[in-house]
């Protein structure tokens, strides 16, 4: 029964590091999510986590479903439903989302699941989202994919280590089987490679007036009149890099393309035409720049790229992954001894450890 149990909270953390990691490459949510407004208070409050079934894709009115609109995803209630498709409203709302064509309509391929609700009522943990909104302020999203790619490895390659109890010694051990270290060091690899890969992205950012002393000084210029720019991007490495940049605003236009390779140690001349508006003020643009090692096909890359920027990294990840368990079997790790740490009675380690001691 004690061994029933265990696998099913491993299937169970499995099942959600599997849809975290999913959830943070195609950067949407999955099985839990949480409200980031007011809108659906007393419902769902602000800062309460909820729970999703991604199964359920439709709805009838008053459902509370999870639905991606232009400016980001909401959970709102089905309020009617149309030809054209659901009219939702969040209950702390006054009007609904479509009044006025402030939104369109939503579809069934907008919707990705509906609130988990028991008798009527959904599901939360009252400021469980604030929680975690707090972790995000201090670690990045790369540290916490690098931390349940460890768990999920702890958890797939520890189980084989066995223990036993020898009764006629008194001596303990801890006891770590060479593929559980194995397997950590090459998730430790993975992880670091995001994490380098990731904090090569960022943003190319300039500024400019649209004033009617247009040309007086640098960076003035008359409204309704069109300039161009030129911005460096630079590869810091000693390995080529593919380059993928998007432009923040329409105000912008790319000359020369928004894909590019660039040899280690080398740069590129990012060239723009920037139309300026009539409304006189000061304007910042900025050009967002994602970055990855040109160990892919560039085709591969930019196809992965248009569905989301976290996709190529996920290919990257199986990559390396594959050459891990390749040179696991190829060099014969599994087959290594266990290590083992002696552990003397009556030390913290000791205490902690408990029966999980040889």
């Amino acid at each position: 029964m004690k061994k029933l149990i265990e696998n099913m909270v491993i299937v169970v953390m499995l099942i959600f590091l599997a849809t975290s990691i999913a959830g943070f490459i195609l950067d949407r949510p999955v099985l839990v999510s949480y409200a980031y407004s007011e809108s659906m208070t007393p419902t769902i409050d602000k800062g309460d986590l909820f729970f999703i079934n991604p199964l359920s894709k439709t709805g009838d009115v008053g459902d509370i479903i999870v639905f991606h609109r232009r400016d980001g995803w909401t959970v709102h209630r089905v309020y009617a439903i149309t030809d054209e498709g659901y009219i939702t409203k969040g209950d702390n709302n006054v009007a609904t989302d479509q009044q006025d064509g402030a939104y369109p309509p939503v579809t069934k391929n907008d919707i990705i699941g509906k609130v988990v609700t028991v008798q009527g009522h959904p599901l939360v943990i009252r400021g469980g989202g604030s929680f975690i909104e707090g972790l995000r302020s201090k670690v990045t999203n790369v540290y916490v994919v690098g931390a349940l790619i460890i768990v999920g490895a702890i958890l797939t390659f520890s189980g084989g280590a066995g223990r036993k109890h020898h009764k006629k010694s008194k001596k303990k051990f801890f006891r770590v089987s060479m593929r559980t270290v194995y397997a950590a060091v090459s998730v430790l690899i993975i992880a670091g490679f995001l994490f380098v890969t990731m904090a090569s992205w960022g943003t190319l950012a300039f500024t400019y007036s649209s004033t009617l002393a247009g040309g007086q000084k640098d960076g003035w210029y008359l409204p309704g009149t069109t300039f161009e720019k030129n911005l460096s991007v630079e590869n810091h490495a000693v390995y080529p890099f593919y380059y993928f940049i998007e432009p923040h605003s329409k105000r912008m236009e790319l000359l020369n393309g928004d894909t590019f390779r660039i040899p280690g140690g080398e740069s590129h001349s990012v060239l723009l035409r920037v139309s300026v508006p009539k409304e006189t003020r000061i304007y910042r643009e900025e050009i967002e720049v994602h970055s990855y090692p040109a160990i892919l096909p560039l085709g591969i890359i930019s196809r992965a790229y248009d569905v989301t920027p976290y996709l190529p990294l996920l290919l990257y990840s199986i990559e390396l992954a594959v050459l891990m368990i390749a040179f696991y079997y190829l060099a014969g790790i599994g087959e290594g001894e266990i290590v083992r740490v002696r552990v003397r009675r009556g030390s913290i380690i000791s205490k902690i450890l408990g029966d999980g001691l040889l």
